[in-house]
């Protein structure tokens, strides 16, 4: 795999992630029930919807720096190598590669 590829996978996974939130409880997740049940004007919905995706992008994001080491987890900010199941390294630009893709 590529780290590109990996990149194009995690924001495919956040978006898909966030449609199941946008189904409510035919999504089946917790947050959609409780979606649900603020019982929103669509526009309200599409604006908490919104806010919802920029915190899903924004923590991963936020990871992705701490992988590459460009950011801290925690307490403590280091380079983390991440490998796929061939041995391929997947780091080294991953945050500027999502960074890319999140703020066309």
């Amino acid at each position: 795999m590529q780290a590109k590829k990996f990149i194009d996978d995690v924001v495919a996974s956040n978006a898909s992630l966030l449609a199941l939130y946008a189904q409510g409880r035919q999504g089946q997740t917790r947050l959609g029930a409780m979606l649900d049940g603020l019982e929103l004007a669509d526009g309200q919905r599409a604006q908490v919807l919104a806010m919802i995706k920029l915190a899903i992008d924004e923590c991963t994001y936020q990871l992705v720096c701490g992988i590459e080491g460009s950011a801290s987890l925690g307490d403590s900010q280091q380079d983390y190598t991440l490998l796929d199941e061939d041995g391929n390294t997947l780091t080294g630009s991953l945050d500027s590669l999502l960074y890319d893709r999140l703020n066309p």
